[in-house]
């Protein structure tokens, strides 16, 4: 998982600890604190308990933090614990454009896991490298474009490793080969290019002597041409091999040339140019004509392939000899093909493969000098170097099978009166082979360990007579394969079971007999095992049991009693049953108390969490679990049948017979019920037609259905995570055009491996989800090709957890962010929410736009939707970074229909209450709203701004709007509450569900946070609500958390209605009005209009008349609603009964004549006015013509013709 983040390019830090260090948790727990603000600068923050992935990565003390940016990596040097530095440091490195400074651990590990690496070897004292490393640094960014990874290395030690003399120097690694560059560093422009050049275009590496070695060491198939880069021929031959070099590369052979005659000289090369092919270290020469690149192709393709001898020269023989334990090597002599000596040759290529696998190399070469000096003298000859001592075959030297058994011969492979010497692959055989061996692991160069080693010479002879092989070795890097404690050491193993002894090691007598009684003793019924048998065993043994147990535990001895006595039982079944008091490797298995026991099959370990006591219990779950395949087999029929139902299907194709088929499965079983959670069925089938069918002509293979549709898996097959990433790849199971169903698991998978999700979440019970989806389906392929995977998902409960509480809906998730986004628009404008999920990707935009001053008033006066950011630069430190994270939203905001604005004008600010900066108020049609969440989260400020616009939400006001209010509204409604006042959120919510209710009768609710101002009205607990009408309050004394009783008071006519005032009403008020009121009179006037105000004057006196006659007075100030009704001049008066208009068309300057009218309306039936005559009129009208239409010209029927006398 580390790799694959690294590779992605994530900017993350890691830390890596261990689990059962004091230390490490103390580092950890402080490194907790900062977790949050890393994520809120993009980090993702990661830790690791796995000391050898630190060692890849240079890191010898735990813990550490390492830095990646880009996959490249900083270690940080300070303390760990001072959780706000390593924050500071975070930040800085986040910040800062540099070229990285490593280390020469973390260059190899670059150079291996990144493909375009360049590195500037420099001397950072050395003014020419300070000088080129400003100049390069302008084009650090371009690189990055390029993805091309750049960084910077101060090692004198290891440029010189490199063949690098001179400093600074450029070399630019393309898959771990190194070019180096000639020109001008100084020139940045120029180097940019041929960086990007190299990247681009393939070519032949020109290395040094240096390189090579490495290069012969790291890279298993290299082909290396020796040339004069001076010759005409010599270049002429590199042009044609740079005609292969990309099928080289498809190959996995990396060539490269060396213009260096003393090297070639060494590897017995007299003339020029050469090519020398290097597999695992042993190098073969090409004979053939250099100017055929076909030729050289095949020739290069088909060493690699096949198990060939390879033919070298006595130089190269002779450093093969001196390298290596074990060389065979056949001396053929001048021979010419067809000869009887190349025949014998072609007969002895079947026995290459065994030899290697013994650690045996085999070679062959003409040359006859080395020969002679060794005293042969006829050819062709086959002679085997042990140590260097050579002994050659006297046996038939056309029978390969009887040359393979004579080296196969203990008296073959030893030296009489000598510890014989061996690799580690051939040490690997003899512990396989051999019942009882001692080893002695040594280094070559340790003067002690060669006294010791004569020591040990004593007593190989009574060794041998016990049938106790003695060997030694000194491979480099032995005491880490073989996790020893130091070197020297001496191991004996009885059937790979190993014992260290502890003595010391130049007293052989001691040592003999240690050996003799560990040769003669009966080993324990359950065999005791060190870290590095039990991981030899994990490895090897395909069902293993192991009891991990502690010296401490006072239960541990009774418990293995018991388990003595299953021992014999576990065998039976194939189970080998061992013990351990490896504390290290039981904390990587995540167990720290003891005891415990685990059980392995193909190295993969499953806890056992039953009662340890009992022992017959804990043998059923053994042999349950060797005989466990929860794999389905199906034959043919069943297996077509599942590729039509079933939605993914993964099928396992095997041969029956297969000894490798055992491992492979159990890797597949252990991901079987995980893949079962993405709604992935695995099965496995032995039908070769099959197999062929979709590819495989020799299984085992993985073919996967996505709805029918077969790809096959080429990754490793016994790496069941790998296999499982694949299979829930989402590039994999998404097959279709349209958007993808997920369930939770699948959508779980996409979210951590995609930068950008867009979920659409829906219901098969939801109506309108169909309509929505076929829209959006859409914009799938514009979405995608903008790096949106967009996927749609059935489930109500997750989409409750997200925030969608009405379906269908649809959320973004972005990688790094911690809350995902929800969308508020038209779901059924595709371009809309296209743009959006755009704009989400990539909130970046225009600068938010700076006002002051009228042009500030002006805007908030005639915007519906605006947001303005209230801002000051002296004394506020957190106002410009906020800032910046609000240019974010800019863009969504427009998007939105709503203006953003900034501004330091500290009057308007004023004006509105605002004294604490920063601050966020929003204005819709003038009335303001100041946002109280948390302005460094953008998205939170987005969604509250689009909440405001498209629902109608309580507003949070000051201290100043609330006087404005008061004065300029008629009927107010203020919450008074208090912060952190759970209750008061509480009531809040329900508020909030008749703030709609409260806008149709006309009642504007707000809230408020400000005790003091609650003093001035009697408020001395909170929450309250006060109800101003016309600014007189009235303070509510009811159930606060009972809404609807709380509107209830709030539209109560006694409650509403001042004496001696004609209510205001709207037009959402007047239907209501309309509706539930059976007589209505309504005041239809102009607010500005003279005669209106005066005539509204004279008709407040008769109100009170009018409430006795039970007719409902309002007024309302809206000459366009007055139209919909007739009303073309105002001021007028319109009364209503049952909805029934008459309209007034006396005089206004008499209030009696108007209350009049009303009485005579009131008692008796309504009269029509003009208008509504002429309504009437105009229907009678239309009905009549109708009918005359239908009926008035219809042609009379007509008699029939008289029927002919020959019809009748």
């Amino acid at each position: 998982m580390l790799d694959r983040l690294i590779k992605e390019g994530k900017t993350m830090a890691v830390l890596f600890y261990d689990n059962n260090d004091r230390k490490s948790q103390k580092v950890l727990n402080e490194l907790e604190n900062i977790d949050d603000e890393c994520d809120t600068l993009g980090i993702v923050f990661v830790k690791i308990d796995n000391a050898d992935e630190a060692k890849e990565y240079g890191i010898e003390k735990i813990p550490a933090l390492m830095y990646f940016e880009k996959g490249i990596p900083t270690l940080y040097t300070g303390n760990l614990e001072e959780e706000e530095k390593v924050l500071k440091w975070l930040e800085n490195q986040q910040k800062t454009d540099e070229i990285e400074d490593i280390t020469d651990e973390m260059l190899d590990m670059i150079i291996e896991k990144m493909h375009h690496v360049a590195v500037l070897f420099y001397d950072k004292d050395q003014k020419k490298s300070q000088k080129i490393l400003a100049e390069l640094e302008n084009i650090d960014d371009e690189c990055d474009q390029h993805d091309i990874a750049f960084v910077k290395i101060d090692n004198d030690k290891e440029a010189k490793e490199y063949g690098i003399d001179t400093i600074p120097t450029l070399v630019f690694f393309e898959k771990g080969i190194p070019h180096i560059f000639e020109g001008d560093l100084m020139k940045e422009e120029e180097l940019l290019s041929w960086l990007v050049h190299q990247k681009r275009h393939s070519e032949i590496p020109d290395i040094s002597d240096e390189i090579m070695e490495k290069l012969i060491d790291k890279v298993e198939y290299l082909a290396v041409l020796f040339y004069d880069k001076d010759d005409k021929q010599d270049i002429r031959v590199l042009n044609e091999l740079e005609n292969i070099d990309d099928e080289l590369e498809k190959e996995g052979i990396v060539i490269v040339r060396l213009d260096n005659d003393a090297e070639a000289k060494e590897y017995g090369i007299d003339h020029l140019p050469t090519l020398v092919y290097f597999e695992n270290k042993i190098p073969a020469l090409y004979e053939g004509d250099l100017l055929n690149e076909e030729e050289v192709l095949k020739w290069l393709i088909h060493q690699k392939e096949t198990a060939t001898i390879e033919e070298v020269t006595d130089e190269i023989l002779h450093e093969l000899i001196e390298d290596h334990e074990y060389v065979f090597v056949y001396f053929s002599g001048r021979c010419e093909e067809g000869d009887e000596c190349d025949n014998i040759l072609d007969e002895l290529e079947n026995i290459d493969d065994e030899l290697d696998e013994s650690g045996i190399v085999f070679v062959t070469t003409e040359d006859m000098n080395f020969a002679k000096r060794h005293g042969i003298k006829t050819f062709p000859s086959l002679v085997f170097f042990r140590n260097k001592e050579p002994l050659v075959y006297k046996g038939d030297i056309n029978d390969e099978d009887e040359v393979l058994s004579w080296l196969n011969e203990e008296d073959t492979l030893e030296i009489p009166g000598r510890i014989e010497e061996v690799n580690i692959k051939m040490l690997e055989k003899i512990l396989a082979e051999n019942e009882h061996v001692v080893v002695f692991f040594y280094e070559e160069t340790d003067k002690k360990s060669q006294k010791i080693i004569s020591e040990l010479e004593n007593i190989d002879d009574e060794c041998e007579e016990k049938d106790i092989s003695f060997v030694k070795t000194s491979d480099e890097g032995i005491e880490k394969e073989y996790d020893l404690p130091e070197l020297p050491s001496l191991v004996f193993y009885r059937k790979k079971f190993r014992k260290i002894y502890t003595g010391d090691l130049m007293h052989e007598e001691n040592i003999l007999k240690w050996v003799l009684e560990l040769h003669e003793s009966t080993p324990d019924v359950i065999e005791s095992v060190d870290r590095k048998t039990l991981q030899v065993l994990i490895n090897d043994v395909e069902h293993l049991a192991v009891y991990l147990y502690d010296d401490k535990c006072e239960s541990c001895d009774e418990i293995l009693e018991e388990l003595e006595t299953i021992d014999d039982d576990t065998d039976e079944h194939g189970i080998q049953f061992v013990k351990s008091k490896d504390n290290k490797l039981a904390s990587e298995l995540g167990i720290f108390s003891f005891p415990a026991l685990v059980y392995f099959e193909t190295g993969v370990p499953i806890m056992y969490d039953g009662n340890l006591l009992d022992e017959s219990q804990v043998l059923k779950w053994m042999i349950e679990q060797r005989n466990d395949e929860s794999i389905e087999d199906v034959d043919r029929e069943t297996f077509l049948e599942y590729i039509d139902t079933k939605e993914f299907l993964a099928v396992v194709f095997y041969v029956e017979d297969d000894p490798k088929n055992p491992k492979i499965l159990r890797h597949i079983e252990l991901i079987d019920d995980e893949a079962a959670e993405y709604g992935i069925k695995i099965i496995k089938c032995d039908d070769r037609l099959m197999a062929k069918k979709y590819g495989f002509r020799n299984p085992p293979g993985i073919t996967y259905f996505r709805k029918g549709k077969p790809i096959n898996y080429d990754g490793d097959i016994d790496d069941e995570e790998e296999l499982l990433d694949w299979l829930t790849d989402p590039a994999n199971m998404e097959m279709t055009d349209h958007i993808e169903k997920v369930n939770r698991k699948m959508f779980e998978k996409i979210c951590h491996t995609s930068d950008y999700v867009a979920v659409f979440f829906y219901s098969d019970d939801c109506k309108q989800c169909s309509r929505v989806l076929a829209e959006i389906e859409h914009i799938d392929d514009d979405a995608d090709s903008a790096g949106i995977d967009f996927v749609k998902i059935d489930d109500k409960q997750l989409a409750k957890q997200i925030g969608v509480f009405a379906l269908p809906g649809i959320v973004f998730f972005k990688m790094g962010s911690k809350e995902p986004t929800i969308y508020a628009g038209d779901l059924y404008d595709e371009a809309e929410i296209l743009n959006w999920l755009m704009v989400q990707k990539d909130p970046a935009g225009d600068m938010i736009e700076h006002v002051e001053g009228s042009d500030l008033q002006r805007i908030i006066d005639e915007s519906n939707a605006l947001a303005v950011y209230f801002f000051r630069t002296d004394g506020c430190d957190q106002c410009t970074s906020i800032l910046e994270e609000l240019e974010n939203i800019d863009d969504d905001c427009d998007r939105h229909g709503i203006t953003f604005i900034k501004t330091q004008d500290l009057s308007v600010a004023e004006q509105y209450g605002v004294s604490d900066f920063p601050c966020l108020v929003y204005f819709e049609s003038q009335t303001p709203n100041v946002f109280e969440g948390d302005l460094s989260e953008e998205e939170e400020v987005l969604q509250w701004l689009i909440t405001q616009k498209t629902e109608d939400r309580i507003e949070l006001i000051t201290r100043v709007m609330l006087e404005t209010m008061v004065e300029e509204t008629q009927y107010l409604a203020v919450y008074f509450y208090k912060l952190n006042c759970n209750i008061c959120d509480q009531i809040l919510e329900g508020l909030e569900k008749v703030d709609d209710e409260c806008d149709i009768y006309g009642i504007h609710m707000v809230k408020i946070q400000d005790p003091q101002l609650a003093k001035r009205y009697s408020i001395k607990t909170f929450p309250a609500l006060v109800y101003f009408r016309n600014g007189n309050p009235l303070i509510f004394e009811g159930d606060l958390q009972n809404e609807e009783s709380v509107l209830e008071w709030l539209i109560d006519d006694e409650n509403r209605e001042l004496a001696d005032e004609i209510e205001e009403v709207n037009a959402r008020m007047l239907e209501r009005l309309l509706d539930e009121s059976l007589l209505l009179a309504v005041f239809f006037y102009e607010t500005d209009h003279k005669d209106s105000v005066k005539v509204l004057e004279r008709l407040e006196k008769i109100d009170g008349e009018t409430d006795n006659m039970d007719i409902t007075f309002v007024k309302m100030a809206d000459p366009r609603y007055a139209r919909k009704w007739g009303v073309t001049k105002l001021p007028a008066v319109v009364y209503f009964r049952h909805r029934f208009p008459s309209i007034y068309r006396g005089d206004f300057e008499s209030e009696d004549e108007v209350l009049d009218w009303l009485r005579k309306n009131r008692y008796r039936q309504p009269e029509l006015n003009i208008f509504m005559y002429a309504l009437i009129a105009i229907t009678t009208a239309f009905v009549l013509y109708t009918v005359f239409l239908l009926y008035g010209f219809q042609r009379p029927v007509q008699a029939p013709p008289p029927v002919h006398p020959k019809q009748q």
